[in-house]
């Protein structure tokens, strides 16, 4: 090998050695840790429904962290649909609950499950569940006595608002816009601003307002009051109040 070979060599070599001491070291350790999260058995259903004047238990969970029997680190909260805390579940009318149950683990992180509670009035047999028309010109809108019918032409509408009752527990409904299509198609500002809610049918054919959610606006009725359904007609009444000037008395036909 004549030197010129030879000195190249070293140089290739020497560069490579200075390379290899310049790279950064990069540590192959994982920071990483294993968390286990509380897990929850739920005694009992995920909905539970309870006759009206009986005693309610709750069944409560069973909860574990990565196997261990963790029970004692339970927080339970009772809301009302409107998600106000309250102390126990009323028995003596209809109503509607949510029971939460959480618990933290060893590193901080909570985890939860929850149970719906229904109350319901066995005696009521009576189904509202269907498709509604509204009465346009016996419908009230404002303290005038005006009624959507007067309303409507100014808005260009000129058909008839359908609402509809999806029964979702023995007595309970849910109501895709009881404001009876006002906003949502008289108005037509789109499924957004129908006035979602629960009621509850009582015994005598009155309703009792559980909750109720307008997306647009992100709030609820102030109140359902002075209502009626006729079986024999299938025709609902009731007054509702909305953000403490809105007056609406639908009259809705089943169809």
């Amino acid at each position: 090998m004549n030197m010129k070979k030879i000195i190249y060599s070293l140089m290739v070599c020497c560069g490579l050695v200075a390379l290899s001491s310049c790279e950064k070291k990069v540590s192959t350790e994982d920071p990483s840790t294993i968390t286990y999260y509380v897990s929850f058995e739920m005694n009992g259903d995920e909905t539970m429904l309870v006759p009206l004047n009986s005693t309610f238990t709750d069944p409560g969970v069973v909860a574990t962290e990565n196997g261990v029997d963790v029970n004692d680190k339970v927080v339970v909260i009772i809301t009302d649909p409107a998600g106000n805390p309250i102390s126990n579940i009323a028995t003596t009318a209809p109503g509607l609950y949510y029971v939460n149950y959480s618990a933290v683990n060893a590193d901080g992180f909570s985890a939860s499950v929850d149970r719906t509670v229904i109350v319901y009035d066995p005696s009521v047999t009576v189904s509202i569940a269907g498709t509604y028309a509204t009465d346009m010109a016996n419908t009230k809108y404002g303290t005038a006595g005006r009624t959507f019918a007067d309303y409507a032409p100014g808005y260009g509408f000129s058909g008839t608002p359908v609402v509809t009752f999806s029964e979702i527990a023995p007595g309970f409904f849910q109501c895709d816009d009881l404001l009876g299509g006002w906003y949502g198609q008289i108005r037509a500002y789109g499924a957004k601003y129908y006035m979602s809610g629960i009621v509850a049918l009582n015994a005598d054919n009155t309703l009792s307002l559980i909750s109720s959610y307008i997306p647009g606006w992100g709030d609820g009725l102030d109140y359902l009051n002075n209502s009626s359904f006729d079986p024999a007609t299938g025709t609902m009444k009731y007054d509702v109040c909305y953000a403490g000037q809105i007056y609406i008395s639908p009259v809705l036909v089943k169809q």
